[in-house]
């Protein structure tokens, strides 16, 4: 199927049943869920999956994210939007996320703050490169017997369209090599690999002494647009009062805001920036 041809549609909380159940059935096997969810028994978990979603998804929504599904709920993501934080304890209590905790307990609330959150808050401040706002990727989730197909690409395309609109970076984690691949291929870069569990779990998440842990990539995507790039430029040459030439002025404006220019691909009016 092209990417082109796939139907898109977005939507807020009237998708809440629709895409925690998608997610319920395209996370099952999904070992970094898997690792938030040690403690209960694969049936326990593949049970419980919907309802954790739910949780998490309507968190998201409380700080105005978007759902997004693609040809009649074969894949679906959660965008949230900048300045949105969906750790944020009132919110999660407020969504219903009280009793995900209870049933996760201690162990697990350790798992998913001071494991997840605190090693992909330190990855956001050495790849975000400053940047405050930015569009985060919650999740992007594809039917078993529909991926490869292109859907999640499309997905990923509309959300791309949207943070070029706004100047704004795209932060996401990869949980599988898969999906590591998709968003590398789509202009993504690795910021950090990531274990969780190391020296707990295997790969999958299952239970062994000394084992590798689960491996998470955080994954950034910046886009800036040349009418930015002209008013940095302006402001530059007024304050110095020296001219630059164009090339100059980005290699100022790279070295200024710590990019290193790997990959530069003009778009229409845009540069996509691999830093």
């Amino acid at each position: 199927m092209a990417v082109a041809s796939v139907p898109i549609t977005h939507g807020g909380s009237s998708m809440l049943k629709s895409v925690a159940a998608l997610n319920g059935r395209a996370f099952d096997t999904d070992p970094v869920i898997a690792y938030m969810l040690l403690g209960m028994s694969q049936q326990e978990r593949l049970a419980y999956l919907p309802t954790y979603w739910t949780a998490l998804v309507k968190s998201a929504l409380l700080n105005h994210a978007v759902i997004t599904e693609a040809d009649g709920w074969k894949a679906a993501s959660v965008l949230i939007p900048p300045g949105g934080y969906i750790e944020n304890v009132w919110t999660l209590l407020w969504a219903g996320f009280l009793g995900v905790l209870w049933k996760i307990g201690l162990p697990g609330v350790k798992r998913l703050w001071t494991e997840f959150s605190g090693m992909t808050d330190n990855a956001k401040k050495n790849g975000l490169r400053g940047h405050t706002q930015y569009y985060y990727v919650f999740s992007i989730g594809t039917e078993r017997e529909h991926r490869g197909k292109g859907l999640a690409k499309a997905i990923i395309q509309e959300h791309q369209k949207t943070a070029q609109a706004a100047n704004l970076p795209i932060w996401l984690e990869a949980t599988t090599t898969g999906s590591r691949a998709l968003y590398l291929s789509m202009g993504f870069k690795e910021v950090e690999e990531i274990r969780l569990g190391k020296g707990k779990v295997a790969a999958d998440a299952s239970i062994q002494p000394h084992g590798p842990g689960v491996t998470l990539w955080a994954m950034v995507s910046f886009y800036l647009s040349i009418r930015l790039l002209l008013a940095y430029s302006n402001n530059s040459t007024n304050s110095t009062k020296k001219k630059h030439s164009p090339q100059e002025t980005l290699c100022k404006l790279f070295k200024a805001l710590r990019i290193r220019p790997a990959l530069i691909l003009p778009v229409r009016s845009v540069i996509i920036l691999s830093l």
